[in-house]
């Protein structure tokens, strides 16, 4: 795990100059099953300037991420390349949140990822029952950004998204498609996440699911914002 992210960082290091797309997206199925995906992409005109060195140690991140059983595609579009890696699920409840909290253990940021806020309440309908799950993250206040959160924000350009195999009775996604929530992430504040769904059995997989969305993007946060400091460090040197 270690070795994946110290060549993701390596591959990355043109946070100096370039900005980065990312999106953690969960997919979950009536039957609890489904799918958890991360997207990761830089200015294409930064990755240029690498050449083959920043091709080489993609190839090398591809299979760290494939022999923990993802399944990684290099991706070029909209001006970004990057890498797609995806992997199934069973059971929303053991679902393996995605390498990023690797990251975050090994900087000894776990405590912080521990203690994002996540409540659930529930209300008794004669039909249904009503659940609504609520998180935060509150990246300013975390200590996870070293003071540098309006700095970091015009870098980071992230996103996750939940795809819901029923529509939700309520939520406070930036946008909706159907039955797929999308909230941004706010690198300089906190991003309130909001659902509530009402249909029979659901608590578990909404609750996980949005756990591990809330964690993942945490993950994800923090890879970016070590990535920058480090290059940042890089060309003060330079």
């Amino acid at each position: 795990m270690k070795k994946a992210w110290i060549l993701i960082t390596a591959v990355l290091l043109v946070l100096l100059t370039a900005c980065v797309q990312g999106d953690v997206a969960v997919k979950i199925n009536k039957d609890g099953s489904g799918e958890s995906t991360i997207t990761l992409g830089i200015e294409e005109e930064a990755y240029d300037r690498f050449g083959q060195r920043a091709e080489t140690m993609l190839n090398s991140v591809n299979d760290e991420l494939e022999a923990q059983g993802y399944t990684v595609e290099s991706y070029t579009e909209d001006g970004y390349r990057g890498f797609r890696a995806a992997r199934s699920f069973e059971d929303v409840q053991d679902m393996q949140v995605i390498p990023s909290m690797g990251a975050v253990s090994e900087t000894g940021s776990g405590s912080a990822v521990s203690n994002v806020p996540l409540d659930v309440s529930m209300e008794d309908g004669f039909f249904t029952k009503t659940y609504r799950v609520e998180g935060e993250l509150d990246l300013e206040n975390s200590g996870l950004l070293g003071g540098m959160q309006q700095l970091v924000s015009n870098q980071l350009d992230l996103t996750f998204t939940l795809d819901l195999p029923i529509s939700p009775k309520d939520h406070n996604a930036d946008e909706v498609n159907g039955n797929v929530l999308t909230w941004n992430i706010q690198t300089a504040g906190t991003t309130e996440l909001m659902v509530e769904a009402a249909v029979p059995n659901v608590r578990n997989i909404i609750l996980t699911a949005v756990r591990n969305i809330i964690l993942t993007a945490v993950g994800v946060l923090l890879l970016g914002v070590v990535i920058f400091f480090v290059v940042r460090k890089r060309k003060r040197t330079s």
